[in-house]
Parts: structure tokens; C-alpha cells; sequence
């Protein structure tokens, strides 16, 4: 028997079998309580493997700090530089008028543009095409009453610019006007003298040259035609009124160098109501004043025209 056990009777546990009951008691607390701290973290591992989870969704439902759910809405706003130098755009219109009654004539219209810009140039062509015909109310037959056509092209240095240099070309003929052909080129500067988003004014001042033929060849039509140089004045203004609808103007001067009376004067206001995404509805007012058409055989120095029509942008 052990030291500690000779003065202990029988039938008390020894020291040494009360420490190895001890011993096995504090093993089985502690085993105990390893079983539950591992179940412990057992739950609170599947506890967090869901949040996880949920996480993991959640940040596959946003991409850049956006949701899904607002990635496809476009928020309208200035482009910047280099999406319009990304590429073309351009416009189609299609416009006419009608009249009825004592004097029945129908007009139509079309005109197709397009244009490329950056912070360095841009480049800009249009064709401007007419027609219109007339026909008396006893039934007789139609005649054409107006038929003409324009093509111009532009090229514009640091559009984007205060002050900015430009050249054009502009290429036309026109039976009201009894113009057989006129084509002019020439060079100026434009001046912005506000801009902020969509609205803008400015002013231009070029000079050109012109040689114009007249449809009919006689000699008091040819005093109407030739080679001229003249100045050109410009002004432009836009403004977007609401969201929808967007009101511009241009006024043109054109005198001769030498005659301040042989001048061409025109304007163009427009009216583009936005009816769709990309689609107008356009109402425009044209009138153009040319001193010498007389002189050339037409029945007026103007010629004046109120459209209505569909403009298509892309």
C-alpha cells in the first residue's frame, strides 16, 4: 500500500484512485467541452456560410457600386469628347406642305446631313433637296413650280473653341430662282459668344467667291450672273426650351464685295419637338431673298417655304 493509504481504512478510495478518478473526471470536462466549442463553431460556421453566401450575390448584383437593375437606364446628359469623335452622326428629314382650294400645290422636302467632330476638327456635309408642283382648281394639268438643290460641305478648326477657323463649299441650282448653277468656296472665322450644353449663339464672318449661271443664257440674264466675291455674315442661335422641344435660327448675309444691294439674305428657323428616342417633329420657316432673280427671269426676289416634318438622328 502506498504511503498516503496505510492509516486509511478498507473501504475508503485511495489518495492515488481519487486523483486518477479526478484525472478522468477533468479529461471527460474537457472533452466535454471541446465537443462543444466544436459545436459551437460548427453552427456559427453555418451561420456564416449563408451571409457569405448572400454576400458573394450581392456583389454579383453590382458592378461598379451600380445595381443590375440600373444598369440598363441611360441617363441623358452631355457627351463628352470622345464619344462624339467615336463615330458619324447624322440625320435624315423628310417635310412637305399642301395647299388646296382655288390653288392646289403640294411641297416636299429632304434633307440628309452628316458630321464628325472632335476637340481638333470637324467635318460636316449636307444635301438640301425641293419639289413642288401646282395645279389650278378647274382640274388642269400640274406644272412644277419649284425644284432645287444644295450640297454643301464644311470643315471646321477647334470647333469646340471661342474663336475658330473654317472653310466651305457649297455647290447649288434652283429653277425658281432660274439659277442653272452657282457654286461658292471661301474661308472665315466663327466666333461663340455663348454655350452652355445645348444652347448656343455665335457669330461668323468669311469672305468667298461665287460663279453663278443663269437658265436662261440672254444677255440681261448674264448682267444677273458671273463670277462675284462676296462677304458672308452669319449668325446662329439655339436654345433647348423644355426637355423636348429645341427652337434654332440662322440668318445669312451674303453681299457683293463691290454692290452692297446685289446681296442674297437668308433665314431658317426650326422648331425640333422630340417625339421618340431619336425621332423629331420638326415645323421650320425658310425664306431666302436674292436681289438679281428678277433679273434672271424669276417671278420673285424670295423664296419662302413653311415645312412640316420627321426627323430621324442616328
Amino acid at each position: 500500500p502506498a504511503a498516503g493509504d496505510r492509516r486509511r481504512p478498507p473501504w475508503l478510495p485511495s489518495r492515488r484512485a481519487g486523483w486518477s478518478r479526478a484525472g478522468r473526471r477533468a479529461t471527460t470536462d474537457r472533452e466535454e467541452s471541446l465537443s462543444t466549442t466544436h459545436r459551437h463553431t460548427s453552427d456559427a460556421a453555418a451561420v456564416r456560410r449563408p451571409t457569405a453566401l448572400a454576400a458573394a450575390v450581392l456583389t454579383a448584383l453590382t458592378v461598379g457600386g451600380t445595381p443590375l437593375s440600373a444598369q440598363g437606364t441611360v441617363v441623358p446628359g452631355p457627351a463628352s469628347p470622345a464619344a462624339t469623335a467615336s463615330r458619324w452622326r447624322s440625320t435624315a428629314e423628310a417635310s412637305g406642305n399642301v395647299l388646296f382650294g382655288a390653288a392646289r400645290q403640294r411641297l416636299a422636302a429632304a434633307t440628309l446631313a452628316t458630321g464628325r467632330a472632335d476637340s481638333a476638327l470637324e467635318v460636316r456635309a449636307e444635301l438640301h433637296a425641293t419639289y413642288a408642283d401646282a395645279r389650278d382648281a378647274d382640274g388642269g394639268a400640274r406644272r412644277v413650280v419649284a425644284r432645287a438643290a444644295r450640297v454643301t460641305g464644311s470643315v471646321d478648326r477647334d470647333p469646340h473653341g471661342q474663336l475658330s477657323l473654317f472653310a466651305f463649299g457649297t455647290a447649288e441650282t434652283s429653277l425658281q430662282q432660274r439659277i442653272a448653277a452657282r457654286v461658292q468656296g471661301g474661308a472665315g472665322a466663327k466666333l461663340t459668344v455663348w454655350r452652355q450644353g445645348d444652347d448656343e449663339a455665335s457669330v461668323s464672318l468669311a469672305v468667298l467667291g461665287e460663279d453663278t449661271r443663269a437658265r436662261d443664257g440672254t444677255l440681261p440674264m448674264r448682267m444677273a450672273a458671273g463670277r462675284r466675291v462676296r462677304w458672308s455674315l452669319r449668325a446662329r442661335a439655339g436654345r433647348r426650351v423644355t426637355e423636348t422641344l429645341r427652337i434654332s435660327h440662322v440668318t445669312l448675309w451674303q453681299p457683293t464685295a463691290t454692290v452692297i444691294e446685289r446681296s442674297i439674305v437668308e433665314t431658317t428657323t426650326t422648331a425640333a419637338l422630340a417625339v421618340t428616342q431619336g425621332v423629331d417633329f420638326t415645323a421650320t420657316l425658310r425664306d431666302r431673298f436674292d436681289a438679281e432673280s428678277r433679273q434672271r427671269g424669276a417671278r420673285s426676289n424670295h423664296d419662302g417655304q413653311i415645312l412640316f416634318g420627321l426627323r430621324a438622328r442616328f
